[in-house]
């Protein structure tokens, strides 16, 4: 029987035999590929095998800690995601120019934002758009607008990603806050106090930084992955904190121990992809948050002298 070409053994790939393979390299399981996928265990692995037998080469070599790709599954993997980046591309261009003022809106912050910001807005948005929905997905992660992981984000940072556009809604301000009675017992000086501090996950934020390079301060015996357990743990009195001022003002049992500091001071934004710039259901939250999001934060932070807001394009 003659041998089978390349061209003959690759005319008819299986995207969802390509997505598998790509989906087992990311997470390094076919478990984990599985629940991203939404397919059982047993699908990816059929997949997988199918599209090794049809090129003729292993992908994977089964290990102690996973499924770890050969030199052949890099290369299947990055073609693969390379033809995603491409559908995801076209899909945003499709939806972002033909869709309605209408169906569902995923912005995606973190808790503090999704908690002390959003509520009171959402409510005259909705009121007024009666035929959008809003999906809020809190994570401490920057989210992958790219992939669709979300249409919008409300992210704090000083240099949002070239690749999305939006606009800067303030300044975040900080100050040092502890519960009333430990700040007492110490005569309010903070440096006396226990501190709470920030873990891996979060330690690139600014006020993680900040707080590294004070040396009058001890170092954190409790750590948190997420700064809205922190503010409930400093209000309980556990320790003190740099924490957001438009947050920990609004915490019962929270006293400012310090003055609002001049630094650290992060930008707020809400970005989206560019290819999303005509889809109206996103653009109308977009801009409904621009309106309203800096006042609220201005009125949360009691006065303090906000940036000038401006676009990013």
């Amino acid at each position: 029987m003659r041998k089978q070409t390349l061209q003959n053994r690759t005319a008819r790939l299986a995207w969802d035999d390509l997505h598998c393979a790509l989906m087992v390299a990311r997470t390094g399981s076919l478990s984990a590929a599985a629940r991203a996928l939404g397919v059982t265990h047993s699908t990816v692995f059929r997949r997988l095998k199918a599209l090794e037998q049809q090129l003729g080469v292993k992908l994977f070599q089964r290990t102690r800690d996973g499924y770890a790709a050969t030199a052949q599954g890099r290369m299947a993997a990055t073609a693969a995601g390379a033809m995603e980046m491409e559908a995801l591309a076209m899909e945003r261009q499709i939806l972002g120019a033909h869709a309605p003022l209408a169906g569902v809106v995923r912005i995606a912050t973190s808790e503090l934002f999704a908690a002390h910001l959003l509520p009171p807005i959402l409510t005259g948005f909705l009121a007024s758009h009666p035929d959008i929905e809003v999906e809020i997905e809190v994570a401490s992660r920057a989210v992958d607008l790219r992939r669709r992981e979300a249409d919008l984000a409300l992210r704090s940072t000083n240099a949002p990603p070239e690749h999305l556009i939006g606009r800067q809604l303030g300044e975040l301000c900080y100050a040092i806050y502890g519960a009333a009675g430990l700040a007492e017992s110490a005569g309010r000086k903070p440096e006396q106090l226990p501190w709470l501090g920030f873990d891996e996950s979060i330690s690139h934020l600014e006020i993680a930084s900040w707080q590294r390079q004070q040396a009058q301060y001890r170092a954190a015996r409790v750590r948190f992955s997420s700064l809205a357990p922190m503010v409930q743990a400093a209000a309980a009195g556990l320790g003190v904190a740099i924490l957001p001022v438009f947050a920990a003002d609004q915490q019962p049992g929270l006293v400012r121990l310090s003055p609002v500091l001049q630094r650290p001071r992060v930008k707020l934004w809400v970005l989206s992809h560019k290819d999303m710039r005509e889809n109206a259901r996103i653009r109308a939250l977009s801009r409904y948050l621009g309106r309203h999001i800096p006042q609220i934060l201005a009125t949360r932070q009691r006065g303090e002298a906000s940036a000038q807001l401006r676009p990013r394009r």
